[in-house]
């Protein structure tokens, strides 16, 4: 990098009633490289009741009062509770019928993972209970809010949707005069594409033991769009502290970047200067004002924000915007992929960084 520069519209206080952001630019590559997404919102009440209903319906209580549960990927106990369980265990396998060791274990699977924050993900840490490959296969309906043009898909391989932190744990099950040992096996692994999206999380921030699907990328072809009769897209137009790589006049690379504080100026300002109609394609200055901006916010609470829920795992500061495109071929262009998300066009000070 030779330089960084900060980009600001005021200066000592004072604003500068030129600066700021004039256009909302639907591109094809986003500068931030965060595509949009355009998912309706969930019908929580009603959508939490049908995942619980579903996935309490299928699979064995994952309950350890009942169970003897083992983390054989950890190299060490981590508490005297876990040595205990250990000893629990073996004490308990020891008593299988010779060869039943041997024996290909009984399988099942868990939804693993951080604490979460859709319905769906929250649904199913909630009920905290084991599946066969066949019942999980029984929810690829559940959470169609999340599936391409609200469609069914495959949870045991994209888990939560687009971005989601979660992945599917492998169980091994052991059973001995009525009392279980249930034998973690880490992340599912294995050969193929199901195996090996399952053992993944979406979320290339917060990956999974096996790692993830690198910014999601997997998906964007899939579930990139709201029905067309919604024609809304959702995401970031501006990231704070997100390097921005760009060139000056003599061709030389340097990065730019906003503060939070300046991002939330920005927002304001968009919204007071009456700039929100004004939309154009890669910057090329063809302002349309077809276009309708539906929701501005500055994310506050990256976990409980709507964002999250919608799909996004951007920081603190982020501004979020959706907007409804009524233009049919800007619309087309959506769909087939050739726009991707928001970029920014406006005027700015430079502030040079060491």
């Amino acid at each position: 990098m030779n330089k960084i520069v900060e980009l600001l519209i005021n200066f000592d206080e004072f604003e500068m009633d030129d600066l700021g952001v004039e256009i909302i630019s639907l591109v094809d590559a986003p500068a931030i490289e965060v595509n949009w997404m355009a998912f309706s919102k969930e019908e929580d009440a009603a959508f939490e009741e049908h995942v619980l209903k579903i996935a309490a319906e299928v699979g064995e209580p994952f309950d350890p009062e009942e169970i003897v549960y083992v983390d054989i990927t950890k190299s060490d106990f981590a508490t005297l509770g876990e040595y205990l369980r250990g000893i629990q265990a073996l004490d308990i396998l020891s008593n299988l019928p010779e060869g039943e060791l041997d024996k290909e274990a009984d399988i099942r699977y868990r939804y693993a993972g951080p604490s979460a924050q859709r319905s769906f993900c929250t649904t199913l840490k909630a009920v905290n209970r084991m599946y066969t490959r066949e019942q999980i296969t029984l929810m690829n309906n559940v959470n169609t809010p999340f599936g391409h043009n609200r469609q069914s898909y495959s949870v045991f391989k994209y888990k939560g949707g687009p971005n989601c932190r979660h992945f599917w744990e492998s169980l091994a099950v052991y059973r001995s005069g009525g009392q279980q040992v249930i034998v973690s096996l880490g992340p599912v692994r294995g050969n193929g594409e199901e195996r090996e999206l399952a053992g993944k999380s979406n979320n290339d921030d917060t990956p999974s033991p096996e790692g993830s699907v690198r910014n999601n990328a997997y998906f964007n072809s899939q579930w990139a769009f709201s029905s067309d009769e919604k024609q809304i897209v959702t995401g970031p137009a501006m990231i704070p502290l997100q390097l921005i790589a760009r060139r000056d006049e003599k061709d030389n690379l340097f990065h730019v970047y906003f503060s939070e504080e300046t991002i939330e100026k920005i927002s304001k300002k968009f919204l007071s200067d009456n700039n929100t109609h004004n939309t154009d394609i890669n910057h090329d200055n063809n302002i349309v004002t077809s276009n309708t901006l539906l929701e501005s916010w500055i994310v506050e609470d990256p976990e409980k924000d709507k964002a999250a829920a919608l799909g996004f795992n951007v920081p603190k500061g982020t501004w979020m915007t959706s907007y409804k495109i009524n233009d049919k071929e800007t619309w087309n262009k959506i769909k087939n992929g050739e726009l991707n998300g928001f970029s920014v066009t406006g005027s700015f000070l430079e502030k040079l960084q060491k």
